[in-house]
């Protein structure tokens, strides 16, 4: 086919019948086929529509009448890419007649532009009008139609499908039989019924015998039903030769009218055998739609796409995808067989260029597995292979259409979990920075207040070194050494908060004593504690719990810190515990002036102060509280005492098989 339309073609849209230029707009339809040429036809279509700046579809039309092989079936498959991949949309109509069914879709979708391919005939051939334009021309004169070029050779007819042979006798043995029944009864009930009669019994037979076999049968028991009755109803009885040329026509007109009633019936058949088809592929295309949009790991996305599409083709499913160096690996589904090195070459060619392989093509068509790339919107990613369960049973000429937009439903939805990871990793990007950001424009000012004491104490002690008596050098010292402390759990808390949220922390589960755990948080606040006295009510029998200790213990300083900021001075904190359903409950309570009714939630957030100025801090403390606590897999929260005060409670995990502890040994 040439690359560009035809002058006559290309140049002016052909004229309407009154000799008007017709109008512009509207949308264009080129008909495609199973010829290599197709591919030429849809870009001089994609072309035309691009400079009329209107739609564009690519059509192909199945009838009864058509039996493309698998290669037709792989070159429309291959068509269709290449019109959507233009621009086109793509579509498949069944119909019994190719011509009407054109027709049909041009008035629904207002197409007024038909692109076809001009066939070079013979003389003879072009004066009886065969081709579908001709055809179309004469039902549809208010078109513009544009022949493209297809070269000197017209499309060779498509052969029908060899039928096994054993099955062919059957259907025409079934229909003898069924013609000899009809002929058997026929004779019984001669003498009492009349001819117009007899012929109802045998026009009853072909259509029993058209709605359960084919319509070569039924045909086949027309002819012989009407040769039957001539012979052995019409006068002269048991001959051929008819007495009354008024028979001949009763005989005419039974034989048309079963020839008739058989291809009627086998439209009928033909019809319900599509829409029964077509109503199994649109459910199963919902199902897989359904199942696969609630699916948002790859974990249960792809076993339950193979189970649907091994349910439907009846065969051994797998999906293989790429590795971070571009190499196929099995991702899910049955594993290869024997000869693995042969099938994955197979599979690797199909990713490598984007089309079929495998059993039943014309590429590498030994290989036991049907190869499909997964294609998805933006690039290839990855191959689905089928292996039909009967050994080399090939894919249905009718279902490769269906599995491609099963393979592309597979596709998209790994394509959309891909996408939700990105997205989520952007996400922790940005709330990393937002982070970052926060932190640097909020603890400003924190950080900088300590670092002005300690410079402000030891520049008066290196000026007064002298001076200043020895209490006033020991006040200096110890206030450098308190800032000093609070500027390091300051950082700490910056650097915990910061690994919290990145996800870089990783837990090292161990099991500890939880009195130990609280006894280093209270070692390390001695000296603010001073101020403040604690209580501890643990259990005698409290079990080992498994706990990172270093972060459980960052918690109960995090939480006594707090305690120390928001109550007065000389009241107690109290720290509980005890077991409730499985789990193990803790508690740091005071008695200070309690929390803000409506901020029980808001005291976990980032940056966040209950009375703002009253106390120094960024906010954080309790905010790596409950991300620590979360990590254990607990729950932490907050409420006001009755009485007053605030209590702050989280709740650990106990697991089985905690180690007894030695009841034996002396307490230290």
């Amino acid at each position: 086919m040439d690359n560009q339309p035809s002058a006559d073609a290309a140049r002016r849209p052909s004229p309407r019948p009154d000799g008007q230029p017709r109008a512009a707009g509207g949308r264009l339809l080129v008909c495609i086929d199973s010829s290599s040429a197709a591919g030429q036809l849809v870009r001089s279509a994609s072309r035309l529509a691009e400079a009329a700046r209107v739609e564009w579809f690519a059509v192909y039309v199945e009838t009864p009448d058509d039996h493309p092989t698998f290669e037709d079936q792989e070159q429309i498959a291959k068509t269709m890419r290449l019109a959507a991949q233009l621009g086109g949309q793509t579509v498949m109509l069944s119909g019994f007649s190719l011509r009407d069914t054109i027709l049909d879709f041009v008035r629904e979708q207002g197409v007024s532009k038909i692109v076809l391919a001009q066939i070079h005939q013979p003389g003879w051939r072009r004066m009886l009008s065969f081709t579908l334009a001709d055809q179309l021309r004469r039902r549809a004169n208010d078109l513009d139609f544009y022949l493209i070029a297809a070269g000197d050779q017209e499309p060779q007819p498509r052969s029908a499908p060899r039928r096994d042979v054993w099955l062919l006798v059957r259907d025409y043995g079934l229909a003898a039989t069924g013609v000899g029944l009809c002929t058997g009864l026929a004779l019984a009930l001669f003498p009492y019924l009349a001819l117009t009669n007899l012929v109802m019994i045998y026009l009853l037979t072909v259509v029993i015998i058209a709605a359960l076999l084919d319509q070569g049968p039924s045909i086949f028991a027309a002819l012989v039903g009407v040769t039957v009755f001539a012979y052995c109803f019409v006068p002269d009885y048991y001959s051929f030769s008819l007495a009354n040329t008024e028979y001949a026509i009763t005989l005419a007109v039974m034989l048309i009218v079963s020839i008739l009633i058989s291809r009627l019936t086998s439209r009928i058949r033909y019809q319900a055998r599509a829409a029964s088809q077509q109503e199994r592929q649109t459910a199963a295309l919902y199902d897989m739609s359904r199942n696969l949009t609630t699916k948002l790991s790859l974990a249960d996305l792809l076993p339950e796409a193979i189970e649907q599409i091994s349910r439907t083709f009846d065969s051994q499913v797998a999906i293989l995808m790429p590795d971070g160096a571009g190499k196929l690996h099995l991702s899910a589904g049955e594993a290869f067989p024997d000869d693995y090195g042969s099938e994955m070459l197979v599979a690797n060619w199909v990713y490598r260029y984007g089309h079929f392989a495998g059993l039943g093509t014309k590429t590498l068509p030994k290989a036991r597995g049907f190869y499909l790339p997964l294609r998805a919107s933006q690039e290839l990613i990855g191959v689905l292979r089928l292996e039909p369960t009967r050994p080399h049973k090939m894919i249905a000429l009718k279902s490769l259409r269906f599995l491609e937009a099963l393979g592309s439903q597979v596709a998209l939805a790994i394509e959309r979990e891909h996408l939700h990871q990105q997205t989520h990793q952007t996400q922790l990007q940005i709330e990393a920075e937002r982070l970052r950001n926060a932190l640097l424009s909020s603890v400003s000012h924190d950080l900088r207040t300590p670092l002005t004491v300690i410079a402000g104490s030891a520049s008066s002690l290196l000026e007064g070194e002298t001076s200043l008596d020895a209490t006033t050098k020991a006040e200096l010292t110890q206030t450098i050494y308190d800032e000093a402390n609070r500027l390091d759990r300051l950082v700490h808390n910056l650097l915990e908060m910061s690994r919290l949220q990145s996800g870089q922390t990783k837990l090292n589960f161990e099991w500890h004593v939880l009195e130990e755990v609280v006894g280093c948080a209270l070692a390390q606040l001695e000296a603010q504690l001073q101020n403040h006295p604690v209580v501890i009510h643990l259990p005698a029998d409290l079990p080992m719990v498994r706990i990172d200790a270093l972060l459980m213990e960052r918690v109960f300083i995090n939480l006594l810190e707090n305690a120390i900021k928001y109550t007065p001075e000389q009241t107690p904190v109290t720290i509980s515990g005890w077991i409730t359903q499985q789990k193990l409950l803790l508690e740091v309570a005071d008695r200070g002036p309690g929390l803000v009714p409506g901020d029980e939630e808001l005291v976990f957030e980032k940056f966040y102060q209950a009375g703002s100025g009253s106390a120094r801090g960024v906010g954080l403390g309790l905010t790596i509280c409950r991300s620590i606590i979360e990590a254990h897999k607990g729950h932490i929260w907050a409420a006001n005492r009755t009485g007053g005060g605030a209590t702050f409670r989280f709740t650990l995990p106990l697991e089985e098989g905690a180690p007894l502890l030695d009841k034996t040994l002396p307490e230290m």
